[in-house]
């Protein structure tokens, strides 16, 4: 089973009565065979973890969704479509278990792979990751089994090659590890208030230096600094508002309140 490439169909479901019925006596053991309740005690705590995971709402929609198209369908579809635009919503996606990162870290490695097999050489796409801090430089696991969830970082870094691009839309950069921020070739820097950000920013990118990240925290909405290879030098813009302007405001206490 662990020999298996990583596309191969596999149903969790039936995983705790597998381990159950592998908890045998070894072969050729004198007048005993068949389960063997001490070993199965070692795993009852791991069986319960898969039976919390795979019982979860959090993952309803991945182990309960009989008769519903995959998402790898509706990506595929896509592609194959004159379509130009599919967006993903991950906000009904519980947190628990880090289910949002397992998500979008299984979409990214999907894409990665139609990537590496040359599926985008004749029809390029851009991945737009919104809120990129959430979901870049995660892992998952103890220290004893760690797992990365890195399918975006290893976009960003070699994904261009193959006709997959990508575009990080991020409120802090200093969560972005520096290798993923280095391999973009152009960035929109909207007011960055925390020095932090702003070193990353300057390390990052050799466009900018000192004077201009100080330049930064003064920025009103709607202006950014367009910065990249293609400039010379890093350019200030403004940012016209949306004809439909997204309900982003904070809470509105005074009036709630008094």
């Amino acid at each position: 089973m662990c020999n298996k490439a990583p596309s191969t169909p596999f149903n969790p479901l039936k995983l705790s009565k597998q381990i159950r019925e592998e908890c045998v006596w070894p072969p050729k053991s004198d007048g005993i065979w068949g389960e063997d309740q001490q070993s199965f005690s070692y795993c009852l705590v791991l069986v319960s973890r898969i039976h919390g995971i795979t019982t979860s709402n959090t993952f309803k929609f991945v182990f309960q969704s009989k008769g519903l198209p995959t998402l790898v369908e509706k990506i595929d579809d896509f592609y194959d479509s004159n379509k130009k635009i599919l967006r993903i919503d991950l906000s009904d996606v519980g947190f628990e278990f880090k289910a949002r990162e397992i998500v979008a870290n299984v979409i990214g490695r999907h894409l990665l792979g139609l990537a590496r097999d040359r599926k985008f050489s004749d029809k390029p796409i851009v991945v737009f990751l919104d809120e990129a801090h959430n979901f870049i430089g995660k892992s998952i696991g103890n220290e004893d089994s760690i797992a990365k969830l890195d399918s975006f970082e290893l976009i960003a870094k070699e994904g261009r090659k193959f006709g997959l691009n990508i575009c990080l839309a991020t409120q802090r950069p200093r969560d972005i590890t520096e290798g993923v921020l280095s391999q973009l070739g152009t960035l929109i820097v909207h007011r960055l208030t925390n020095d932090r950000d702003r070193e990353i920013i300057e390390r990052a990118c050799g466009e900018i230096d000192k004077a201009a990240s100080d330049f930064l925290p003064s920025l009103q909405p709607g202006e950014a600094v367009l910065i990249g290879n293609d400039f010379p030098i890093p350019l200030t813009i403004n940012i016209h508002q949306p004809s439909i302007i997204p309900n982003s405001a904070g809470a509105d206490f005074q009036n709630k309140w008094i």
